[in-house]
């Protein structure tokens, strides 16, 4: 949500209604037409047809420049090294920094994956997503450079980890990955092959925010796993609800209320956060 933040108002339910139909046909080479703009008020850049990749990315930038996607592919693949790097610069290898050390990694490994296979198009193809130089990268970089507390935390707890909150870490955090990267994928793929059009069916016809949700269930886990007691452990999580509460589901229901009556009835029907089992 940090991320999503750095770019608001194209946040991650993007791409509903504003989808080109060209998009709905992906081609086999290494290039496709221009890809639908992200939801949202910024502007998406117009090159020529032949600057975007097979997933709809755009490939080429200025000198100089890139995408908050890129930086991201980055940032996530530092998450394992940053485990290890944590353990071995407090000389701790207990089992709390280890379990650590593999949910967090797992989760950098996983983004980086997804980010080759279904990526958000919203962090690599709008305005707001271009960096423009070092210094710019620098500042995105840093300002994502919380989650890196989680392992630091972990392995600087000394105290023995009770076997109750390791198995709930570790259930909550595969819970909200679910959520998280499967909400993801049908949401790539339905407007993939179906753009320009209201998605509530699927994981949308039980919750309406499903990656939301996953990543506030994983960061608990995470906060849960790194020592609940302390409050730095807390940082993390209660950003990313803030930021979700306050900015994230705000913006992303205004644009969406431009589907009206479906989009009234919907919002009625389906929970923001809590998932209606029926």
């Amino acid at each position: 949500l940090l991320t999503r933040l750095l770019m608001s108002p194209s946040l991650v339910h993007a791409r509903h209604g504003s989808a080109n139909s060209a998009f709905s046909t992906f081609s086999s080479s290494s290039v496709v037409a221009p890809p639908p703009a992200p939801e949202g008020n910024g502007p998406r850049e117009e090159p020529e047809p032949s600057a975007f990749d097979a997933l709809g990315r755009l490939a080429s930038f200025p000198p100089g420049q890139t995408s908050l996607g890129r930086l991201l592919e980055v940032h996530k693949a530092l998450w394992l090294p940053a485990g290890f790097a944590a353990m071995a610069f407090t000389g701790n290898w207990g089992m709390r920094p280890a379990l650590m050390t593999g949910l967090f990694g797992a989760y950098g490994i996983v983004w980086v994956l997804k980010s080759n296979i279904y990526p958000d198009l919203g962090f690599y193809n709008t305005e707001k997503s271009r960096i423009k130089g070092a210094v710019d990268y620098a500042v995105k970089f840093a300002m994502i450079g919380v989650y890196f507390l989680y392992p630091y935390l972990a392995a600087a707890n000394t105290a023995t980890l009770h076997p109750l909150a390791a198995a709930a870490s570790t259930l909550g955090f595969c819970l909200g990955g679910f959520f998280h990267w499967a909400g993801d994928a049908q949401r790539y793929f339905e407007l993939k092959y179906n753009p320009n059009h209201l998605i509530t069916d699927g994981f949308q016809s039980h919750v309406r925010h499903p990656s939301y949700l996953g990543e506030i269930l994983m960061w608990l886990s995470l906060t849960t796993l790194s020592g609940p007691l302390n409050p730095m452990s807390w940082l993390p999580v209660a950003w990313l609800s803030m930021i979700t509460l306050a900015v994230g589901i705000p913006e992303k229901e205004k644009s969406l209320s431009r589907y009206g009556k479906k989009f009234e009835e919907w919002r009625a029907r389906v929970p923001a956060l809590i998932p209606r089992l029926w």
